[in-house]
């Protein structure tokens, strides 16, 4: 039942257009550019890991598709999943739209704890502010289902907010139910080092963990979140 709950709340955060991220994040870029690929030049891209050209790489809550135009215009073999069947619709006409009609088998509607591909399918992984909007413990299954779907040294890149948030603390750790109008109704989970580290440490090694901070001195709003690279153990 509360999962049912937590679907529907994202579906309408979706109706209201809330998600609609179109450009991929700055860290985001930058782990693709430093792992796996990186432009040269205007019509230059070379690999950083060996064969990381056709790869396939998972984009875990792709919401309507950033990641998945991202990876694919830089010579990757982009998947997404997404608890949004609204958010799915959308990233298959636009992924369609670069990588045509197998893009409505790459892009699948469901939860992060039942992923539908076999073991080892993906060469990486990515989920950029995802497993942080849930409950901790059903963040932690679904990083044991990300590590079944991901070859052995396969990379995996993820962010998540941390507890320096205005009114709040860095160490602040605890589970919130949004209030606000934006993603009313759904799970927030906040992020200490010690907590980060307990979500990945059974199934990844951490490769890098950088809290990215910013404050803004007119509104005094303070906002952090966590960018972590890990390998496939």
């Amino acid at each position: 039942m509360q999962d049912e709950l937590f679907l529907e709340a994202w579906n309408r955060s979706y109706e209201r257009r809330e998600n609609y991220l179109f450009w991929p994040g700055d860290e985001g870029i930058k782990f693709v550019a430093r792992y796996l690929r990186r432009r040269k030049g205007i019509d230059e891209i070379v690999d950083v890991l060996p064969g990381a050209k056709g790869s396939r790489m998972l984009d875990v809550g792709c919401g309507i598709g950033r990641y998945l135009i991202f990876g694919t215009q830089m010579g990757m073999e982009m998947y997404g999943n997404d608890l949004s069947a609204r958010a799915v619709e959308h990233a298959k006409t636009w992924l369609s739209q670069i990588a045509g009609p197998v893009a409505k088998d790459r892009v699948v509607q469901g939860d992060v704890r039942q992923l539908p591909w076999e073991n080892g399918f993906f060469a990486h992984a990515m989920s950029d502010s995802v497993l942080d909007s849930m409950p901790f413990d059903v963040a932690q299954a679904g990083v044991t289902e990300i590590a079944r779907i991901i070859k052995p040294g396969g990379y995996f890149y993820c962010t998540l907010i941390s507890g320096d948030e205005t009114g709040r603390v860095p160490e602040f750790c605890e589970e919130v139910v949004v209030q606000e109008q934006h993603e009313q109704d759904t799970i927030q989970s906040y992020f200490n080092d010690a907590k980060v580290k307990r979500l990945l440490d059974a199934n990844f090694e951490i490769v890098d963990c950088t809290l990215i901070q910013a404050r803004s001195h007119t509104t005094g709003r303070h906002q952090g979140r966590w960018h972590v690279v890990s390998r496939r153990r």
